[in-house]
């Protein structure tokens, strides 16, 4: 029985590190997945969401660590391996339900990929509560309060990707950008242009913006390359067409304020 436990949690591992990895360069590298294949099933559309980090650090980072910490443990093969892995996945399961809610709620799309990966880590509980030989009560004794100690972990998340976000209406903001020549140039892989977004708020559709990224809405490939914009979120000041001056990434509205010269109030 536990031997064939081990080697189904071995396989879920590396299974889950190869997934994990891939959603990594994903996420860094902005390239288009296998599995992007439409808007409402996409892993590229999820991997760049506001959602798909936690206090800066990719979500697939934390589950390429969790993977990992499944491997070796399992390979130590020490006293109670089964009852650790069976403990440590069921605390980091709720959490990871949590973001399979925000890609049905929020982000309005599926990542296949992150499914894949909570179904991997239900395999491991099963096999590792089965090897471990705990009955019922036992496990529901165990379980019970690292399931609230879970829940408590996923409302930190939620409060990490959402809290920082200004709830004021930013909207006189706006119309000062574009009345003194900003342009926001963004991409729709670009997780950092998400954020920058939940920072404006509603009003950051009223800011003059072009879409660099050919899948995103009414793109202007061809404009951001004449424009030199070798990353996303990058702000221009222009005048009659000419860039006067630019900043790059992730604004503050105290920066943006400082950069064009616009009260934020």
């Amino acid at each position: 029985m536990k031997k064939s436990a081990f080697w189904m949690i071995v396989l879920c591992a590396i299974t889950g590190i190869g997934i994990m990895s891939y959603l990594t360069y994903i996420h860094y590298s902005q390239s288009k997945s296998f599995c992007d294949i439409s808007q409402e099933v996409s892993c590229d559309v999820v991997t760049t969401s506001i959602y798909s980090e936690i206090f800066g650090i990719p979500v697939s980072v934390l589950g390429l660590l969790y993977f990992a910490a499944v491997l070796f443990l399992i390979l130590k093969r020490k006293d109670k391996a089964f009852q650790t892995l069976f403990i440590i996945t069921l605390f980091a399961l709720v959490p990871s339900l949590y973001l399979s809610l925000t890609e049905i709620l929020f982000i309005n799309s599926i990542c296949i990929l992150c499914e894949t990966s909570k179904v991997l880590m239900l395999i491991i509980i099963g096999a590792s509560l089965w090897a471990s030989g705990l009955d019922s009560k036992t496990a529901f004794r165990m379980g019970a309060p690292v399931l609230i100690a879970g829940l408590v972990a996923a409302g930190v998340t939620y409060f990490a990707q959402t809290g920082t976000v200004v709830k004021k209406d930013y909207s006189n903001f706006m119309q000062c950008l574009n009345s003194k020549g900003i342009v926001y140039y963004k991409s729709v892989r670009c997780s950092t242009c998400r954020r920058q977004e939940m920072i404006f708020g509603e009003a950051s559709k009223k800011l003059n913006s072009i879409e660099c990224h050919p899948d995103g809405e009414n793109p202007r490939p061809e404009l951001c390359l004449s424009k030199k914009i070798t990353k996303t979120p990058t702000f221009l000041m222009e005048s009659g067409g000419t860039e006067i001056k630019r900043i790059e990434g992730l604004q503050q509205i105290k920066d943006l304020s400082a950069f064009a010269n616009c009260a934020a109030e």
